[in-house]
Order: C-alpha cells, then sequence, then structure tokens
C-alpha cells in the first residue's frame, strides 16, 4: 500500500475534525463579506440578478465578483435560509483542495518532504478556520489548486489541459479580484517560455472573459474589474503608492508572515521572550526567502503567480479597514509554506530528520492554535448580531423590514429585508413610512471587542422610541447586552 493511502485520509480527517470543532467559532456576519455573500447568492437563486437584495429597493452590486455567490446560489435554492448547510460547502472544498495540495507538490518534492507540507498546510489554524465561514477564501483556494496541476498536465502538449487551466484561472479571478494574478501570469509564463501559440489561445480565452465581465460591469455602473480593488490598488501618485507598498510590506514582515506560518507570535510567550521571538521571526523569514530563490526550476506558473500576487497584495490600500490582514495570505499560503520548508531542505542539507523534527514542533503548533481557537472562538470577542435580531427571525412576518445599525451583516440573523437608520438629520417618522419599516432594533455596532455602548445616532432614536411607546412598542428588551426591538405601529 502506498504511503499516500494512508496519509492522505488521515491528514485529512484530522483536518476536518479540526475545522469541525470550530465549527461556530465565528457567528455569521461578523466578517460582513460573509453575510453579503450570502445576499448574492440568494439573489442569484431567486433570479433577481445580482443585488443585495437584502435591501427594500434592491442595490446593484459593483465590488464583490460572481464567482463564489455562483457556486452558493443552488445551495441556497435547496437549502433555504440554512446558512450552516452553505458553509458545509465551504468545509468539503477545503477537503479537497488538501488533496490538490499533494497533487501539485507531489511532482516538486520527494518523502518526507511532502508529507511534511501537506500536513502543516491541513493543519493551519487560518486554514482550517476559514474553511467553515462563508468567506471566499476556500473556493479560491479550490480554484486556484485545481488550475496550477492542469496547467502542468498540460505540459505544452495538451492544449485541452491549458484551455481548463486558463478557465479556471479565470473562474478564480471570478471568486476573487486578486485572482486576476493568476491570469496575468499564466500569460507571462507562456510568454517567457516562448509558447506563443498556446499564449494566443490562452489570450483569446481572457480577452473574451474579460469582455463579457467588463461590459457586465459597465452596464451595471461599475469599472471593467472591480471599482473598489481598482480605487484601492491605483488611486493616488507614484509616490504615494510606494509609500503605501512600503507600509504594507513593512507590515507584513513584522511576525504577520511568520505567524501566519507557525502561530506563536503575540502569545504569553512572545510577551515574556521577546527578544527570542523577534529573532525567529527573521529565521522564519531567512529560510522563506532562501527557499524561494533555491527552487528549481524557477520558471513555473506558481512561482510568477507567487510573485504577482504578492504584489497585488503590497499595492493593496484601504486605511478604514486596514491593508495588512493575515487572510490576505490564506490563498498563498501553500506556497509560503513550500518556499520554507525549501529553505528548510537547503540549509540542512536535505537532512530529513532535522526537518521531521521541526514539522512534529510545528504541527503541535498549529494544533494547540486550532484548540485555543476552539476554546476561546473569536464570537466571544466580537459583539452578538443574533440578540433581538433572532426574536425578529421567530416572531415578525415574513415580508417585514426591520431598520438596524448593520444592515448586511444583520441580514443572516433577522432573515428579512434591512434597511439602515436615517442619515444626516433625516426625520423618524417621515423615513419609517417612506421605507415601509415595521421593525427598529437598538443596538450596539458590530465591533471587537464588544461593546454594550450605543452609537450616538442610534442612541438619540431610542430615546426618541422610549418617549412614544404608543407609536413604538418594545417587543424584546435584553438589558445586558443593550438591545431592544421595537415594533413600528404608526399611532394606531
Amino acid at each position: 500500500m502506498k504511503p499516500s493511502n494512508i496519509f492522505l485520509p488521515v491528514i485529512i480527517l484530522a483536518s476536518a475534525a479540526l475545522a469541525l470543532l470550530r465549527f461556530d467559532s465565528l457567528q455569521i456576519g461578523a466578517s460582513y463579506d460573509d453575510a453579503k455573500y450570502i445576499i448574492l447568492a440568494e439573489s442569484l437563486a431567486s433570479g433577481q440578478g445580482y443585488q443585495l437584495v437584502n435591501f427594500p429597493r434592491p442595490q446593484i452590486e459593483r465590488n464583490f465578483p460572481p464567482g463564489w455567490p455562483l457556486v452558493l446560489a443552488p445551495f441556497t435554492a435547496v437549502f433555504p435560509k440554512n446558512y450552516d448547510a452553505l458553509k458545509i460547502v465551504s468545509f468539503f472544498l477545503w477537503m479537497a483542495s488538501i488533496i490538490l495540495v499533494y497533487k501539485l507538490f507531489a511532482r516538486r518534492l520527494s518523502s518526507p518532504y511532502l508529507e511534511i507540507l501537506t500536513a502543516v498546510i491541513a493543519l493551519n489554524p487560518l486554514l482550517t478556520g476559514t474553511s467553515v465561514t462563508l468567506m471566499s477564501e476556500s473556493a479560491y483556494l479550490f480554484f486556484s489548486l485545481l488550475a496550477l496541476p492542469a496547467f502542468d498536465k498540460a505540459d505544452g502538449r495538451r492544449p485541452g489541459w491549458l484551455i481548463l487551466a486558463a478557465i479556471l484561472a479565470f473562474y478564480t479571478q471570478q471568486v476573487r479580484t486578486i485572482g486576476i494574478s493568476l491570469t496575468i501570469s499564466l500569460l507571462v509564463v507562456l510568454l517567457l517560455s516562448r509558447r506563443f501559440k498556446d499564449m494566443g489561445i490562452t489570450a483569446i480565452l481572457f480577452v473574451v472573459g474579460f469582455s463579457l465581465q467588463g461590459w457586465l460591469n459597465l452596464r451595471n455602473g461599475g469599472t471593467v474589474i472591480s471599482s473598489g480593488y481598482e480605487a484601492q490598488v491605483l488611486s493616488g501618485s507614484l509616490f504615494e503608492k510606494l509609500g503605501q507598498v512600503w507600509a504594507n510590506a513593512s507590515g507584513y514582515v513584522d511576525q504577520v508572515i511568520a505567524g501566519s506560518l507557525i502561530p506563536v507570535f503575540g502569545t504569553r510567550l512572545d510577551a515574556t521572550f521577546g527578544w527570542l521571538f523577534v529573532l525567529l521571526n527573521i529565521v522564519i523569514l531567512s529560510m522563506f526567502v532562501i527557499g524561494f530563490f533555491a527552487v528549481q526550476p524557477r520558471l513555473e506558473w506558481m512561482h510568477v503567480y507567487f510573485v504577482i500576487y504578492a504584489a497585488g497584495m503590497l499595492a493593496f490600500w484601504n486605511p478604514q479597514v486596514g491593508s495588512v490582514k493575515a487572510r490576505f495570505l490564506i490563498p498563498i499560503l501553500p506556497l509560503l509554506y513550500f518556499y520554507l520548508l525549501n529553505g528548510l531542505k537547503w540549509l540542512t542539507k536535505g537532512n530529513a530528520h532535522i526537518a521531521i523534527g521541526a514539522a512534529v514542533a510545528i504541527a503541535f503548533v498549529l494544533i494547540a492554535r486550532n484548540l485555543q481557537d476552539w476554546h476561546d472562538p473569536i464570537r466571544g470577542q466580537m459583539t452578538n448580531l443574533s440578540i433581538g435580531a433572532s426574536w425578529v427571525a421567530e416572531n415578525a412576518p415574513a415580508d417585514a423590514i426591520v431598520m438596524v445599525n448593520e444592515p448586511v451583516p444583520a441580514y443572516a440573523h433577522v432573515k428579512r429585508k434591512t434597511i439602515n437608520f436615517p442619515k444626516n438629520g433625516q426625520e423618524l417618522k417621515k423615513y419609517l413610512d417612506n421605507q415601509g419599516i415595521d421593525y427598529i432594533v437598538i443596538a450596539p455596532s458590530l465591533q471587537s471587542p464588544k461593546s454594550s455602548e450605543l452609537d450616538k445616532d442610534v442612541a438619540r432614536i431610542a430615546e426618541e422610541l422610549a418617549a412614544l411607546p404608543e407609536m413604538y412598542r418594545l417587543v424584546f428588551e435584553d438589558k445586558v447586552e443593550n438591545v431592544r426591538v421595537f415594533e413600528y405601529t404608526s399611532g394606531e
């Protein structure tokens, strides 16, 4: 029996167990994007186009590409309002991705390095944790890891596999805009390899795909690729952009990359032995750099893809939410581990015993971090969106419109049309009547660490509601979390 026949099922089961332990670690809507994907998937499934149908007057989506909602749409139709079922889709894509990781690197690493690489990737808490959310990372990983081996199979002689790789690369970009790094890198590799015929075929496919995408986006009032991403990557002067890239690069090398690979940074040990962890960060980054330059052959699609992805990631700049985040590394974590392992292999001159020892130590850290996140989940540190919203979901009419301070994240919990609070001093009663609002949820804004304090405007409206009980009937209250639900009766 081949080692892979035993190893792969065992490591997949281990990863699955860790992921399922964390199935409810992050509440739906806490990441904002996940709730948006749900809404867009339901819009597609119901035949309403690509819109944010949670609003009473649906809004056309111009920033998020449709790839992930398209995958989710059939499941939203089969399992309406069952968002745990949608999380299972992400989970199975991650399970399949582990197999693809093994297949991709099987021709690049021998045993035991191949097993070591697959194991640390499968146990990584960023990857296992994301696999049980409705974020797009698992889908992006799956399609990108499917495209890379397909290109390997093309091998310059099988145009069918090349076409498949190109289609998968394009669809990856439809899952997340940064996937354009996969399409650009494929053209670059074919150009540098002087495979002009293959490049022509691929270019035609991309021109057709991007033309259709651009036409749809422009028709809906957006830009060719993504108005949000283009604004964040291409805005500012050259000097401003260079400064942003430098700031991002400095942030990632300051324990973010190393912490994503070996999550010991930010722990009590880090606080106690700070100097030691500074040294460890330098060692990890050094091994990664050595592994990147020592890899052979260098002109491979995945290496060019890594460079272009990293450039796009560093060029991304959003001061409102932060531009340096570990989650942006998730799509390239398998490659980061590959370069790290390759660097270790080069430094130890292929001593497998050292590599196995290091892998065991890293595996213990990865498992421990997964268990820590299970024991102390993130949801306990964030505002609970379900309080009050769950009462609405259980008691309000299906066609009710609910006013909340987080319309998109709250939708997954109220499961009714949602709309924001009035802006710019609008008269409350006039706003409620114009929008047809039936219920009002007074709650703290979504934040971490959570707080029971209300925003100033929400607190002002709460006082107005409480002063007119004949018009705004209190139907739910949680004094500890400072959440109230009012039914708007129009004074009837």
